[in-house]
């Protein structure tokens, strides 16, 4: 743990009343490592937070005991926000010394009140939630797994690198968080991926390391069409499953 506490920033924001408050003036800044919690489900809404360093996955747990990650969190990703309640996922930390500001949920509302740029870095983490969300239903409706597979790739792409695709994209994650969030076994995970490094279409450094050699092959995995989600530079189309045939 580290920097001020909650209330030396909130006295801040009083003690200077002609400063306006911004999110950098009421953030306090904690390190976890690995596998720690940064919230668990069902906890009060107390604040928002953003992901500096590190990598982090939100996650539920089923009735029956089986863990579902719906969403990676990567550095300036703004999570955790929602109006008064509980939270209704945990975000757990993937890699040691993850540093995530704190936000106290109230104040932040105060301040987007007023200042039309923190209200718009709001609605565009919001935004960027639904984006997410939009991504991963569209891999889970994708019939083979070397489909999902590629597309979790392209889309890791996107969020690491953007538009420059001769880096090596970090993995953070492990096989078995892939694996949970494509709804699919690791076993299948890690043929899918071996089978694309055989191909030449993707080769590693280290299991934690990935550079993609072809994009046009991997893109070509997922098919091209015109539906909304984008992974990378291609839109994803929709193969009919057999009971829509």
């Amino acid at each position: 743990m580290e920097v001020a506490s909650i209330g030396s920033a909130i006295r801040t924001v009083y003690l200077q009343p002609a400063v306006a408050p911004t999110l950098e003036t009421i953030a306090t800044i904690e390190r976890y490592q690995h596998g720690q919690s940064i919230y668990h489900s069902a906890d009060p809404r107390q604040f928002w937070y953003r992901i500096l360093t590190g990598a982090a996955r939100k996650c539920a747990v089923t009735s029956g005991g089986t863990r579902c990650v719906v969403d990676f969190l990567f550095p300036q990703d703004l999570f955790g926000i929602g109006s008064e309640g509980r939270h209704r996922f945990a975000a757990e930390v993937l890699s040691n010394d993850t540093a995530v500001a704190r936000y106290p949920r109230r104040l932040v509302e105060r301040i987007a009140d007023s200042d039309l740029l923190v209200a718009r870095e709001i609605r565009e983490a919001a935004f960027q939630s639904l984006r997410h969300l939009e991504a991963r239903v569209t891999m889970l409706r994708l019939g083979r797994a070397s489909e999902r597979v590629s597309a979790f790739l392209l889309e890791l792409a996107e969020r690491r690198s953007g538009e420059q695709r001769d880096l090596e994209i970090a993995i953070p994650m492990s096989r078995y968080d892939i694996a949970d969030y494509l709804a699919m076994t690791v076993e299948t995970v890690c043929r899918v991926l071996t089978q694309l490094r055989l191909q030449g279409i993707i080769s590693f450094s280290s299991v934690r390391s990935v550079r993609i050699r072809d994009w046009d092959r991997l893109e070509g995995i997922c098919g091209a069409g015109s539906i909304g989600s984008t992974f990378g530079h291609t839109r994803i189309a929709l193969r009919p499953s057999a009971g829509d045939r």
